[in-house]
């Protein structure tokens, strides 16, 4: 039976980290989940943290901005790193990372090494390319002239078309007006344009699950397989759904989670794991 989820802080270089804790502990690793730009636990998560507290202890962490004008991605993964030793002392936990989120658990798991056994990396990439620098560009301009399309531009990117001709037009323009345009989410999407963590994936040893989204726009899944492709210990799937599959398929992503949680070595190394069927 899933525990009650306990809200907890954690001070990492002078600024209060949120996270949340939920779940029995058993035998399966804690997992920790990273979430993306513009995200918490709450927006990202809402669905996965707590389908899996019910099987397993789970860690949820709020990113907080850092006391910079710049994030480097370091600072984030500095906060992860806090959160998991002060969580975990002892032992090793799985660690999910989903769209930006992913680069951060890459940079972390490289640093904590063995303490990461486990890694699942969600609509990520390894390294800022021509074609997401693009996209900062526009959002960053739209950001400084006050754009209120702004919003609307990152609905358009986060969720695929089938997902959006099942909604009109009006509705998906109503749907971003609950989003909160704030400068540490223009600080998030500047570091999104300086991302690379090749190295760091070239060299990680965790047992890692790649998912890919076939229809996303954020994060195509180029980057998928080419980290799946980098990464010694990975397999790789794809879920059929914009970048937003948080929103648009999250018993798929759960699916996927829950079976790699409960048994890493389900499927070989290398192996393309195919959808579910009904």
């Amino acid at each position: 039976m899933k525990s009650e989820a306990i809200d907890k802080t954690i001070v990492v270089d002078g600024v209060e980290v949120s996270y949340r804790t939920s779940g029995p502990v058993n035998d399966r690793l804690p997992l920790v989940l990273v979430h993306g730009t513009a995200g918490n636990i709450d927006s990202h998560f809402g669905f996965l943290f707590p389908m899996m507290a019910f099987r397993q202890r789970v860690i949820g962490i709020n990113l907080a901005e850092p006391n910079t004008d710049a994030i480097a991605l370091e600072q984030f993964a500095a906060q992860v790193s806090a959160v998991i030793n002060a969580e975990v002392p002892d032992g090793s936990v799985t660690l999910l990372g989903y769209s930006m989120g992913a680069p951060i658990a890459a940079k972390t798991a490289h640093a904590m090494g063995d303490k990461v056994a486990n890694l699942i990396l969600v609509a990520g990439y390894m390294k800022t390319d021509t074609h997401q620098k693009l996209r900062g560009h526009i959002w960053m301009t739209l950001y400084k002239e006050g754009n209120p399309l702004v919003k609307n531009f990152m609905s358009f990117n986060a969720f695929s078309p089938f997902h959006m001709r099942s909604r009109s037009l009006e509705d998906m323009v109503a749907g971003t007006a609950k989003m909160n345009i704030t400068p540490f989410l223009a600080k998030q999407v500047d570091l999104n344009t300086r991302i690379d963590v090749l190295a760091e994936c070239e060299q990680l040893q965790a047992r890692t699950l790649v998912v890919a989204l076939s229809e996303d726009f954020c994060c195509p899944k180029h980057h998928s397989k080419a980290m799946f492709g980098t990464i010694l210990n990975a397999s790789y799937t794809e879920i059929a759904t914009g970048h937003a599959v948080v929103h648009e398929r999250p018993a798929e992503l759960f699916y996927h989670v829950n079976r790699f949680c409960n048994d890493p070595e389900c499927y070989p190394v290398g192996a393309i794991i195919p959808a579910p069927k009904p």
